[in-house]
């Protein structure tokens, strides 16, 4: 599955900026976060495109993940999200999004120059 790019919405994206709630491709990903100081300490997570296998939950590493918690930096299958971020809970108000397919790396890409 590829996300494409929100910026010029025609290259696949290769990382998610948390600050901006966007994908973005390599090329747009450096002209974005170049434009000030302030974009630049922008956190940046890669994305990973699968060929055939799903990613797994990040908490029981044994369902299929469908969401994507911002907050978390973490994938979730529907069993693990609900206890998670129950309504009333701290984490229920979490930025999540449908994730099916890609992968997140666990650490951000904020090094300037960044591409792929």
């Amino acid at each position: 599955m590829k996300i494409q790019c929100d910026v010029c919405e025609k290259a696949s994206a290769t990382v998610i900026c948390c600050a901006d709630e966007a994908a973005l491709c390599a090329k747009c990903d450096i002209e974005v976060h170049a434009a000030n100081k302030l974009a630049s300490k922008h956190q940046r997570l890669l994305l990973q495109c699968f060929s055939n296998k799903l990613p797994s939950c990040d908490i029981c590493q044994e369902k299929t993940a469908f969401i994507f918690c911002v907050e978390d930096r973490a994938l979730f299958c529907r069993d693990c999200d609900e206890p998670v971020h129950s309504a009333g809970s701290l984490s229920a108000n979490h930025q999540r999004f449908l994730a099916t397919g890609i992968r997140v790396a666990l650490s951000s890409s904020c090094s300037q120059g960044h591409s792929d």
